[in-house]
């Protein structure tokens, strides 16, 4: 499973601060089971957001993580907890800004690339020659990873995980 995300590093803490970023949302992220992690530990995945409303709209979509939470970083007993899971034995946590897209492009397209043809070829009515390319863009969306498809001038935007389940 791709693993796109950026480490969240603590440093990170006050920079969002800084930018009035202060409502954190945590939830488990799916994709952080890399090779080479540590298997007992849980993978976070955090976003921020400027405005309340937005966070809150995030946390109801996620509801039924049992790692959602919404933190306020303004509160220090929050800030505090999550200090503690960034330093801490438990937690991965990740942030949920992707790796730069060069290269999360050569990530997907060494290991995706016929995948998702095969996608294409199912879903789609597109007959891509092989002089063709398609292009992709990527975004988070309530901490699922999505992928557009662009060619010509149509655009197919798939969750990841169907690329995968391919």
């Amino acid at each position: 499973m791709l693993q796109p995300f950026e480490l969240f590093l603590p440093v990170y803490l006050d920079r969002l601060i800084k930018l009035n970023k202060i409502y954190l949302v945590t939830q488990t992220n799916n994709r952080g089971n890399e090779p080479g992690n540590d298997a007992q530990k849980i993978n976070i995945l955090v976003s921020a957001y400027e405005v309340l409303n937005e966070a809150e709209l995030h946390i109801n979509a996620i509801k039924a993580d049992k790692n959602a939470s919404l933190i306020y970083l303004d509160n220090p007993l929050l800030k505090n907890k999550l200090d503690e899971m960034l330093h801490g034995e438990k937690y991965i946590v990740y942030w949920n800004e992707l790796k730069n897209k060069e290269e999360l492009d050569k990530m997907v397209d060494s290991t995706y690339n016929e995948q998702i043809k095969k996608y294409i070829k199912r879903n789609s009515s597109w007959r891509i020659g092989t002089d063709e390319t398609i292009t992709t863009t990527y975004d988070v969306t309530f901490g699922e990873l999505y992928i557009t498809l662009i060619y010509n001038d149509q655009q197919l935007k798939v969750k990841f995980e169907e690329i995968e389940k391919v």
